[in-house]
């Protein structure tokens, strides 16, 4: 039987940048986060912020774990605890979460920290779109939420405070990391996984090398044993030469059309090499993202705005509503962010856009070295295909490298009996990759069309080495 899992759910970043003497609306993946509308209530008591850093610096660790327990949620009846942590108090740095004890065997349940990606883009997408509070990710996991960059959702910090690089974005986040484990010191001894999608394809390495670096030598030990990642945006430069083919193979580009993308794309290349991050992230921006006030190079040629799912040409209405829930002063006072702003993460982009472009695959080699790693695709992305994965995994410089180049790969079916096929597996040593198979059973995963039921089977499986 499996084990309880631990969801540790991390709340995302998005982006304005300005440019010169134009000001440009900037997301690295043009960003939907921004559609969401969440605002400070008017009418109702919405209660005060709860900071939780001095109760821990204090020792007073009952007392804030009581005060942190989430008050009544008209139809939810979870047993939750949120509330801030200080990361920085210089810059008065703060980062939200919202936590879910698992309800089935807690005391041994493996920790997920989830990463949406964006960046910019609130974990609460995560949790209200994707996961659910009690899906089979929370019914057998701890479900932790974190608003993990200051600037994000409901996390804050002055000006000087922003992150802009991975290392400061590992650094804030291991500084909640530590306090989160202070405040629950059961779950110090479980086992713990950082798991995230998309821009979270980044940010996933960054944390998981920051713990492997420094982790050993912190007085609060991490139990940290591996990654999973979805549909992941790790290596830029290998990834960014992919899209040409890909678009022309799913019918959203003529020959013409393919050849223009790929003469962009590999001047994009040239600009990463010669580390002019800028100039590759605008010819990324123009021939895909299109976050400015014009559509972008595939917005005009296909008519359609969703590259999340092929299969849909604009973004679900429904994955917006959330902002309003939210909204509701009760819905604050219950979680212990009183009046406090929900951040689009704008700011958050402007700080870290020269990063962008920047891979993270050695980060990446030292953790496939070291710990279980999963990385799984959806088949109908379109901004972080599933081919631009299978670009970029034989260049990771890892010791199995060549084992996995050369490993079969596997049909897999959740139950050995069922006719429907889940997806494909390829296994180098603890390294996983899987690529979903079918279309369509329950719920779409911001349009990738990987199940929640497959994606929490998939990494439940890995983690627990049966798959």
């Amino acid at each position: 039987m499996w084990k309880a899992t631990v969801l540790l759910t991390l709340l995302s970043l998005s982006v304005t940048f300005e440019l010169g003497r134009a000001r440009k609306q900037w997301s690295v993946f043009r960003n939907m986060f921004k559609r969401i509308r969440c605002s400070t209530p008017s009418r109702g008591d919405p209660g005060q912020p709860l900071f939780l850093t001095p109760y821990i610096e204090s020792g007073r660790l009952e007392e804030g774990r009581q005060l942190s327990l989430v008050g009544p949620l008209q139809g939810v009846n979870v047993k939750s605890y949120s509330g801030y942590l200080t990361v920085n108090k210089t810059h008065n740095s703060n980062l939200f979460f919202w936590f879910f004890p698992a309800e089935v065997q807690p005391e041994d349940a493996p920790v997920l920290l989830w990463l949406q990606g964006g960046p910019g883009g609130s974990s609460m997408f995560g949790l209200f779109v994707e996961h659910g509070a009690r899906s089979n990710f929370v019914l057998k996991s701890h479900d932790f939420l974190f608003h993990y960059q200051v600037g994000t959702g409901f996390s804050f910090t002055d000006d000087t405070g922003y992150a802009v690089n991975q290392d400061d974005v590992g650094r804030d986040l291991y500084s909640a990391l530590i306090q989160f484990f202070q405040l629950f010191p059961d779950y110090q001894k479980n086992d713990f996984y950082i798991t995230g999608e998309s821009y979270a394809g980044k940010y996933v390495p960054a944390v998981g090398y920051y713990i492997h670096t420094y982790s050993s030598k912190a007085k609060v030990k991490i139990n940290f044993k591996g990654v999973a990642i979805g549909d992941g945006f790790c290596d830029p430069e290998m990834m960014l030469g992919g899209y040409a083919q890909f678009l022309y193979q799913i019918g959203l580009v003529d020959e013409k059309q393919r050849e223009y993308v790929q003469q962009q794309t590999d001047l994009g290349v040239i600009y990463i090499q010669q580390k002019k991050w800028m100039k590759a992230f605008e010819i990324f921006d123009t021939l895909l993202n299109g976050d400015e006030t014009s559509s972008s190079y595939t917005q005009n040629v296909t008519g359609c705005s969703n590259y999340f799912n092929f299969l849909q040409c604009q973004e679900p209405a429904d994955q917006e509503y959330f902002g309003a829930f939210l909204s509701l002063s009760e819905v604050r006072k219950a979680i212990h962010v009183g009046n406090l702003t929900f951040h689009d993460g704008s700011t958050v982009e402007k700080h870290l856009l020269e990063d962008v472009m920047k891979t993270v695959k050695p980060w990446l080699a030292v953790i496939m070295d070291n710990y279980r790693v999963l990385l799984y695709n959806g088949q109908l992305d379109i901004i972080v295909a599933a081919p631009l994965t299978e670009r970029f995994l034989p260049t990771v410089p890892w010791s199995k490298v060549e084992e996995y180049k050369s490993a079969e790969r596997l049909i897999w079916r959740i139950h050995p009996l069922d006719k429907e096929v889940a997806g494909y597996v390829r296994q180098a040593g603890e390294f996983y990759q899987v690529r979903k198979g079918n279309l369509k059973v329950q719920q779409i995963i911001w349009g990738r069309k990987f199940q929640p039921v497959r994606v929490v089977v998939a990494i439940i499986m890995v983690l627990h080495q049966i798959l």
